[in-house]
């Protein structure tokens, strides 16, 4: 499976195949089914599945809220929606907490599983939407993960496009670097150098789109987006 983004699928994190073959029936559309969480945090970047599930108790111990955080990162608008077969509130106040978007109870019912997915779906279109975000001369399109200006087009990363929406929508205001990880990385714990090379690489990408729109940083508070206007210098003092 190549995760070829004009493919359309769900993925199906759960190991009951039978899960698997209802979700794909409930919604019918094709779901990738898989076992190992490791194996789709490893194959994370090469898919781009319109919606997952994820069971939240795996066999051998192993739960799918560990890697939640990870998948909010990687596709912030695809909805997420657990699966669990224990009544337990705790379980599912920290799969919405980690960045689920809804939860279905087993033993599952198709019709159920198809109105919560199509009512995710609906509020994941709107809140693409909403991410399309201008400043100065460039626009970030969240949802297409694209940066354009005067100079061109670029893709982004989902982290780095994240990053850069999260600066914009401040128009100009300093975004302190804590908030600004919380933003891009939710719940993982990031190092000041990780947080640094992105940057580095947003960098990077706007000066390929626009020689106006430049990140400064206020040392030891945080970071903010500025437009310098047609004929303005700028002088880089971060990296």
């Amino acid at each position: 499976m190549k995760g070829n983004p004009s493919d359309t699928y769900t993925i199906t994190l759960d190991d009951d195949v039978m899960v698997h073959q209802i979700i794909e029936r409930s919604t019918k559309i094709r779901t990738v089914g898989m076992k190992d969480p490791e194996e789709l945090l490893a194959k994370v970047d090469e898919l781009h599945p319109i919606a997952v599930f994820i069971d939240i108790h795996l066999g051998n111990g192993r739960t799918g809220l560990d890697i939640l955080p990870n998948l909010r990162a990687a596709w912030p608008f695809c909805p997420i929606l657990v699966i669990t077969g224990t009544p337990a509130e705790t379980s599912i106040v920290k799969a919405l907490n980690s960045g689920a978007d809804d939860f279905i109870r087993k033993p599952l019912i198709p019709d159920e599983v198809d109105a919560r997915f199509k009512l995710r779906m609906a509020d994941a279109a709107q809140k693409a939407a909403k991410e399309v975000v201008e400043f100065g001369d460039i626009t970030i399109d969240s949802a297409h993960r694209t940066v354009e200006g005067p100079s061109g087009k670029r893709f982004a990363s989902p982290i780095e496009v994240n990053l850069l929406a999260c600066l914009a929508n401040t128009e100009g205001a300093i975004v302190e670097k804590d908030a600004l990880k919380m933003r891009c990385w939710g719940q993982i714990k990031v190092t000041d150098n990780a947080l640094h090379r992105k940057l580095h690489a947003v960098r990077q990408l706007l000066k390929d789109v626009s020689d106006n729109v430049v990140i400064e940083t206020k040392y030891g508070v945080g970071f903010y987006l500025k437009y310098l206007g047609q004929g303005q210098q700028h002088l880089d003092v971060a990296s």
